[in-house]
């Protein structure tokens, strides 16, 4: 009796912590401040791009954030000849149907690593569920003459 219930508890609080985040999602993506027209929004949402652009702040016509244009025209230069020392990209000599593959000499221990550490989680995880089946909860009950 007391299973049921809690479960029926569990079922409400579950469905009130639901709509309680669907509300607070619903009030976030409509984040314009109350009181404010169309047109003054649309003005406030100008303003803050253009400080965005005079600032650098963000991703800035697709400069990553926290580098300067001049800086990140370096990069793309540099990565350009690259690129073209190496015979890569546009500057590929490489045909479409050609597939270059890099022979490897050794073990991949880094690959080996993962596996073992994802089977040694799936043997704990095996374990909780044998050790767990085993010993269910079941209630003391007073035997009464």
């Amino acid at each position: 009796m007391t299973s049921s219930s809690t479960h029926k508890i569990a079922v409400v609080l579950a469905a009130i912590v639901a709509l309680a985040a669907l509300t607070g999602i619903a009030q976030a993506s409509n984040s314009k401040p109350a009181g404010m027209t169309r047109a003054e929004y649309r003005a406030l949402v100008i303003r803050s791009e253009g400080l965005n652009e005079k600032y650098r702040l963000g991703e800035w016509k697709n400069v990553p954030k926290g580098m300067t244009p001049p800086e990140y025209h370096a990069l793309m230069a540099r990565s350009e000849g690259l690129n073209k020392e190496y015979g890569l990209g546009r500057w590929s000599t490489a045909s479409a149907n050609r597939v270059t593959t890099v022979a490897t000499n050794g073990f991949s221990w880094g690959a080996f690593g993962i596996g073992a550490a994802a089977a040694f989680g799936l043997v704990l995880l095996a374990g909780g569920v044998l050790a767990g089946s085993r010993h269910t909860r079941q209630s003391t009950r007073v035997r009464t003459s």
